[in-house]
């Protein structure tokens, strides 16, 4: 029974190819979150956002990492409905958009996850959104995007010499699908190595911090859960 179970539950990252994987997550994009409950969430949100004294609204260099606090912000319809259940591509995005600017504000999130309930969210948002809808969004605001669904040594180099922002989506266990998938923004420190962004690190007194640098794409990526992390898409972005 156990051996049956366990078959079951690695049936998915172990034999459904990414790009077939991929196709159904976008397909599941087909019905967006209704303009009216859009508008509200938005009203909602930016009110919650102002109420909070995260650094990241102030400081350039500082990043979401604190998902887990985010039950109180909009998201999707489904049956969590919140950033916190199913946020971190949001949040990846806002990360990596980040990274560029250095700026950030509850607006610009607001709106952010105004869009992509509007266009990306998968199953009206209880699946998160799409990999590929990440993709179309930095098209569609004129970044260079360069992408991979293998996680070998020259797809990951193709990307990662070609971008100075990566977004990384991953089984959280490669052998247990009831794991579920987490998408986080990695950004490249000079000399160091690629840091994790809401990863949910903390640090000794309990604050959600960046990961260590990591020496390489890979190890990173493989360190993007504490289990035993597997590539779903890797999305490389520069600026055009």
């Amino acid at each position: 029974m156990k051996e049956r179970k366990n078959f079951f539950r690695s049936f998915i990252p172990k034999h459904i190819d990414n790009s077939f994987l991929l196709g159904i997550y976008q397909m599941l994009t087909w019905i967006p979150v209704s303009k009216k409950i859009r508008e509200n969430h938005y009203k909602s949100n930016v009110e919650q956002l102002h109420n909070t004294d995260w650094d990241f609204w102030t400081v350039p260099s500082a990043y979401i990492e604190n998902q887990n606090d985010w039950g109180k912000i909009m998201y999707g319809t489904g049956a969590h409905h919140n950033m916190r259940y199913s946020g971190c591509e949001i949040i990846a995005t806002f990360n990596a958009l980040k990274a560029f600017t250095g700026a950030g504000s509850p607006e610009s999130m607001a709106k952010l996850i105004s869009e992509y309930e509007a266009r990306g969210s998968a199953l009206k948002g209880e699946f998160g959104v799409s990999p590929r809808a990440i993709e179309a969004y930095f098209k569609r605001n004129h970044y260079q995007v360069i992408t991979t669904d293998n996680d070998d040594e020259k797809s990951l180099y193709m990307v990662d010499r070609q971008s100075h922002v990566l977004i990384a989506t991953v089984y959280n266990d490669a052998n247990d699908i009831t794991e579920q998938i987490h998408t986080v923004c990695i950004t490249k420190e000079p000399g160091k190595g690629y840091v994790l962004h809401n990863a949910y690190r903390r640090d000794q007194a309990g604050k959600y911090v960046a990961s260590a640098p990591y020496g390489t794409l890979l190890d990173a990526i493989k360190h993007i859960s504490r289990r035993d992390a597997q590539l779903i898409y890797l999305i490389g972005i520069a600026r055009e």
